[in-house]
């Protein structure tokens, strides 16, 4: 469903409805990052490229979990005002920290990574 839509569709939900829409995006995100932890685990040189291309898709649509969030958010503010958009978005933040989305590259490979891009052709 494109953003629009679902701006509109939040924007009928009941209010109870509409402030358990990010608990439910968030336990989706929780599963999704298990999930691509396990396959990480069980194909940790990422060789496996069914693996790799489900841990991308799942990648994909957290992303697109976390635009719902932020959306969401936005309605929330709308409806009920700031002070209920800062309290569902403080737990937001505090769900971001515990449970990030975008994977956490060690530090060795952000530098394997970064030598890798210089040693590039350069026009």
């Amino acid at each position: 469903m494109d953003l629009a839509r679902l701006k509109q569709a939040l924007q009928q939900l009941p209010i109870d409805t509409l402030l358990s829409e990010i608990p439910e995006v968030q336990n989706s995100i929780a599963h999704l990052l298990k999930s691509n932890e396990a396959m990480r685990e069980f194909d940790p040189k990422g060789e496996d490229r069914d693996l790799t291309e489900a841990i991308e898709e799942n990648q994909a649509l957290m992303e697109r979990h976390e635009n719902r969030i932020d959306l969401t958010l936005r309605v929330i503010k709308e409806r009920l005002g700031e002070a209920a958009a800062y309290e569902v978005g403080s737990n937001v933040d505090a769900f971001r920290k515990e449970h990030p989305t975008k994977p956490v590259v060690p530090e060795n490979q952000k530098q394997q990574q970064e030598q890798e891009q210089e040693e590039g052709v350069f026009l």
